[in-house]
């Protein structure tokens, strides 16, 4: 049987407690990339992640690292196909791409 430590040594990927990041209410980072490209829109879906990063120039590749990070996150590891609205929570933890790092 493949064990949890095991994933975790295949994939590189980590399990653990969750942060309350997930259970706590959203409210957007000001100036934060949900702000800056999609005027803070509750129902936005993952196909205009696609769209902005295939579209739109970066002007500070920090911008562009961060919503790569969400459509990772929204597209690989949770798998949502692209008609899903976004979790909003991702926007919040790949503001601070440390503690994107730390997360599980």
């Amino acid at each position: 049987m493949f064990s949890k430590q095991e994933f975790c040594l295949v994939t590189g990927l980590k399990f653990g407690c969750l942060s309350n990041i997930i259970n706590e209410v959203y409210e957007a980072i000001d100036d934060g990339i949900h702000e800056r490209y999609f005027n803070n829109n509750p129902d936005l879906l993952v196909k205009a992640l696609h769209e902005v990063i295939i579209k739109v120039e970066f002007k500070d590749k920090k911008d562009a690292l961060k919503m790569a990070l969400v459509l990772f996150v929204e597209s690989i590891l949770i798998g949502q196909d692209y008609r899903h609205k976004v979790y909003l929570w991702i926007f919040r933890l790949v503001e601070d791409v440390k503690a994107f790092n730390r997360f599980p």
